[in-house]
């Protein structure tokens, strides 16, 4: 979602749905499993907005295997083109984060996987998805306590092309802080949990042991109606 990273470039676009086939196919599939727990905490949503859904790949998966129908945005032309050749059926837009086109509660969950990360306005991109949804919001993170983010920061800061130059990671209690701003008294964690562990526990998942890579939480929104 930031104008200023390798996403937006065709080569990128290309090759990044690659990455779930090769080096990080077994993460994927534990971050599947953490999605789905996420999505649990609100059993009755028939449709799901993706932020920052790059090539589409959780996108067409959330409508394809947890039967939501989906849609995603993005800022990354390329990425969405490379959406459209593997989703064909999916509503896809261009557009900012934190400039949502959509109707106050219009949408029943809006949901950010490793996205927010890229959002140069990450308060006002969570600001949107509260208005916007009307049941919830899931996040997918990149865990900033964990070993594999702090590999990241430290390519980040060394590597003039690192992926993640411009991104800012954040933990639970960051996620909890800028909940608090936008809806001080409308909202409440339902579901925490981390996943992708480093050897030897990188299969594992823990709502207790916050470290692992990949930190899901599901938050509830105040008022809705099932």
């Amino acid at each position: 979602m930031n104008s200023h990273t390798r996403f937006q470039q065709e080569q990128t676009a290309k090759s990044y749905e690659a990455y779930y086939e090769t080096k990080y196919r077994k993460a994927d599939v534990l971050e599947k499993k953490l999605i789905t727990q996420l999505f649990a905490q609100f059993p009755n949503a028939k449709n799901v907005l993706e932020v920052g859904c790059g090539t589409g790949h959780f996108t067409g998966w959330l409508e394809s295997s947890l039967a939501l129908e989906a849609m995603g945005v993005d800022t990354s032309g390329a990425m969405l083109q490379e959406a459209k050749n593997f989703w064909p059926q999916v509503t896809l837009a261009q557009v900012e984060g934190s400039r949502l086109p959509f109707k106050d509660k219009s949408v029943d969950v809006v949901f950010f996987m490793t996205s927010l990360e890229f959002i140069s306005d990450a308060v006002g991109a969570l600001k949107e998805a509260s208005r916007v949804a009307r049941v919830g919001i899931n996040l997918g993170l990149m865990n900033k306590n964990s070993i594999s983010t702090l590999k990241k920061r430290l390519k980040a800061a060394t590597l003039s092309d690192s992926f993640y130059k411009h991104a800012r990671f954040y933990s639970l209690s960051d996620i909890e802080t800028m909940l608090e701003k936008i809806l001080p008294e409308g909202h409440e964690i339902v579901f925490c949990s981390t996943t992708v562990f480093s050897k030897p526990f990188s299969s594992k998942e823990s709502s207790v042991f916050p470290f692992g890579g990949i930190l899901g939480i599901a938050v509830r929104l105040e008022g809705f109606d099932e």
